[in-house]
């Protein structure tokens, strides 16, 4: 009888850079917990942190590729070649089956990506001594804590990224005050210009990222935050909500 293979390191790379779809991350994961090994994930996301701190982010895309196209050769299994790249400042990867492009923007330098099938996200890092830590959705942090905000626009134009807390206070990210949603870096994943430090509000931290190809408010955004009504058209939004501890 024929053991089931184990999940292969291709697929948990790609997990860890947040590119897999939802179905098929939540099939990854629940097979690595299933089998005992989450421990892999964590390796990879360290591995990230460890080479990003090491090197500059020309020769982390490099890293990355080749560790990439060994997993993927040990597979033995014909796929279309995806490449990972973690980002300055704070470990984040991209994944997307074109040619590489190095950007300089102010205070953010970066490898990004252009084409692909990526929707707009968020990634939320948070500071540790051992440095950035990728926080996964319903993780629980607490008060003090330092969180870095990076966002992916996947090619859209206009975007409002805002968080509410337990007492139900607002805090807008992107901009920084109310009024019209800022206009995205279209390429790549792009931090947020300062970190963001959780007070003492209760039971949750709720992140929303709402984008557009056309112009709107934060008006919008905070309607939605306050009372739960849905966004109107064509806004859409990406929501990753942390847990905060007692």
């Amino acid at each position: 009888m024929v053991g089931e293979v184990k999940v292969s390191d291709w697929s948990i790379e790609r997990l860890a850079a947040g590119e897999l779809p939802t179905k098929q991350a939540q099939v990854v994961l629940d097979r690595l917990r299933r089998d005992g090994q989450e421990h892999r994930l964590a390796a990879i996301a360290q591995s990230n942190a460890e080479i990003l701190a090491a090197l500059p982010p020309a020769e982390v895309a490099r890293d990355i590729r080749r560790r990439l196209a060994k997993a993927d050769a040990a597979d033995k299994r014909p796929r279309r070649a995806w490449w990972a790249f973690p980002l300055a400042a704070a470990c984040a990867a991209s994944v997307a089956a074109v040619a590489i492009l190095h950007h300089k923007a102010p205070d953010d330098e970066y490898v990004g990506i252009k084409g692909g099938d990526l929707k707009p996200a968020l990634r939320i890092y948070r500071k540790t001594q051992a440095g950035p830590e990728l926080l996964s959705p319903n993780a629980e942090v607490g008060q003090g804590d330092v969180l870095q905000i990076r966002y992916r626009a996947a090619g859209q134009r206009f975007g409002v990224i805002a968080s509410i807390d337990g007492h139900g206070t607002i805090t807008f990210h992107l901009p920084e005050s109310p009024g019209r949603a800022a206009v995205l870096a279209r390429d790549g994943e792009h931090a947020l210009a300062h970190a963001y430090e959780l007070d003492d509000s209760p039971e949750f931290e709720r992140f929303l990222f709402v984008t557009s190809d056309v112009p709107f408010t934060t008006e919008d955004v905070a309607r939605s935050l306050r009372g739960g009504s849905a966004l109107p058209p064509p806004l859409a939004a990406f929501e990753l909500a942390l847990r905060k501890s007692p």
